[in-house]
């Protein structure tokens, strides 16, 4: 076991600024951000504006994961009652901080991932990332086992959206379902929602 693997915690607010950087590193050649935000610079410019919300919004109310220092991170949220992103103020400056052109094209994608969501419980899990100076060196998967440990020993399900064939398969490996139906992007990428019984 690699020295950092021993270092996945729960992170913390005083953790939001390095958390949001692993993100906005981690999706910056993403397919569906690619969609988001087709402008390479712009994208550049206000990925840690668009992820900052997310990571705000995760470590009030669910629980937000990083390994190492910095390697990568990972999004918990609950579910159901109670657990509207609407209840907090962490959204209210996205559209001033990345346009409203890319406004529009995320409304779509939230629209579709909303209407798609499972109502049965489980934990949801909206983003995992990884630094890509530590691609390959299985941070992601220590990541993801730390918490589907847990879920397992809980009896809890979980759920996310894939983003590329590629990535689906990895969560294939750890026990994630692809749903049938898939969420295509107006002339854009696919993203394939998975689920995860508890072992």
């Amino acid at each position: 076991m690699t020295e950092w693997q021993n270092s996945i915690r729960r992170a913390s607010a005083t953790d939001a600024a390095v958390v949001t950087a692993i993100l906005a590193e981690a999706f910056m050649r993403d397919p569906v951000s690619g969609w988001v935000f087709p402008d390479d610079d712009h994208r550049a410019r206000v990925h840690r504006a668009f992820f900052a919300p997310f990571v705000a919004f995760a470590l009030r109310t669910g629980e937000v994961h990083i390994a190492g220092d910095g390697l990568g991170a990972t999004l918990w949220l609950p579910t159901g009652e109670g657990h509207d992103a609407e209840d907090g103020d962490e959204f209210d400056e996205m559209e001033a901080a990345i346009g409203a052109e890319a406004m529009k094209r995320f409304a779509v994608l939230d629209q579709m991932m909303s209407a798609r969501h499972p109502g049965e419980p489980h934990l949801y899990l909206p983003f995992i990332g990884v630094h890509p100076d530590h691609h390959g060196k299985g941070v992601g998967s220590a990541l993801l086992r730390n918490k589907l440990a847990e879920l397992d020993q809980a009896g809890t399900a979980a759920y996310l959206e894939a983003s590329s064939p590629r990535n689906a398969a990895l969560y294939e490996r750890l026990g994630f379902r692809r749903r049938p139906v898939t969420l295509d992007l107006p002339e854009g990428p696919s993203l394939y929602p998975m689920w995860r019984d508890p072992a």
